[in-house]
């Protein structure tokens, strides 16, 4: 062989190696939103693997939740993250010891790592079969309000059937998918909303919704056997006086006014972390029909920043999704 051909072989090795070593750079990256001093940029980051008790799921949705702009701006400067806690999408990968789950099933859940990225890890107890007669999309607004809307509803709450529920920002993801567990425990259930959320709120199970702009909720109601606050400090101790001696004031936007309670004879208490490990009931209310998600808008995941500027305003009517991959439907 010449010289020159011995060089033009070399040549080729080293070009197929650079091929393959961007192919196999390509195959353990993904895109990702990271936040970085509370501006979100779509990056490319190391795929995660799973650990024991893992699965990898490839990510079809994810929903955009209060706590992820929350978290970001306590975050320390110039730490970098990806947000996002709730998903839906399909098994790409488990971990050892994960026998309850495979490669290929539609789940929904809670994750273990940032949901706006093209592959998460969640524990394989924090994740829930993909109900059939929901989109991934509508999947993956369940995790955080859901579980906190059981939380409050049935673990913390216990409500039976034949109680009155209170439920203030019953158009928001947790108070609409409060409204409906309530409504599925067969309570009679109010809401508070602006008006133009009232029609919502009839098509979800509210009996009764009050404009909270126009009138005072505790001129309207009396007797509550539980009330769930989830809008604000202020809220909380107005509601005290609409619960029954011996009924409940529950909160998820921080502890209820302890001795305002006492005096009331009431319980005051909160949700609890939320971590996935109660999402399979409420999957089963979906999967019954008796529980749905509303969209509100529904965004590509390179508008995750404006997504957060939504739900920032307060005025969001259910579940914003961050579309992540292109089969997502």
């Amino acid at each position: 062989m010449t010289f020159r051909a011995t060089r033009a072989a070399a040549g080729a090795a080293l070009a197929l190696l650079a091929v393959a070593a961007v192919d196999a750079s390509a195959a353990t990256s993904m895109r990702a939103a990271v936040v970085k001093d509370g501006v979100i940029a779509i990056q490319s980051v190391l795929m995660p693997e799973p650990a024991a008790g893992q699965v990898r799921v490839r990510v079809r949705a994810a929903s955009v939740n209060p706590v992820d702009w929350k978290a970001a701006g306590r975050a320390a400067p110039g730490a970098s993250s990806t947000p996002g806690r709730d998903f839906a999408g399909v098994v790409d990968a488990v971990g050892p010891s994960v026998t309850k789950w495979k490669v290929g099933d539609a789940v929904t859940g809670i994750a273990a790592t940032g949901t706006y990225a093209e592959y998460a890890l969640a524990s394989a107890d924090t994740i829930a079969a993909k109900p059939a007669k929901m989109s991934f999309a509508e999947a993956a607004g369940l995790g955080v309000v859901a579980e906190t809307a059981w939380r409050a509803i049935v673990t913390v709450g216990d409500v039976q059937k034949g109680q009155r529920v209170l439920i203030h920002g019953g158009a928001g993801g947790v108070g609409s998918s409060a409204v409906q567990i309530a409504k599925a425990r067969g309570a009679y259930v109010i809401a508070t909303a602006s008006a133009r959320n009232h029609e919502f709120l009839k098509s979800i199970g509210a009996d009764e919704a009050i404009d909270y702009q126009a009138v005072r909720f505790e001129d309207q109601v009396r007797g509550a056997d539980l009330v769930l606050n989830t809008v604000d400090a202020d809220t909380g101790a107005r509601s005290v006086s609409v619960v029954k001696p011996g009924g409940i004031l529950v909160s998820v936007v921080g502890a209820p006014p302890a001795e305002p309670c006492g005096v009331a004879k009431i319980r005051c208490a909160e949700t609890g972390r939320v971590s996935g490990t109660l999402l399979g009931s409420v999957v089963e209310l979906a999967a019954a029909g008796k529980f749905r998600i509303s969209i509100d808008k529904r965004m590509p995941l390179a508008d995750a920043a404006k997504a957060w500027e939504e739900s920032r305003s307060g005025h969001v009517r259910g579940k914003i999704i961050l579309d992540v991959t292109p089969e997502t439907t």
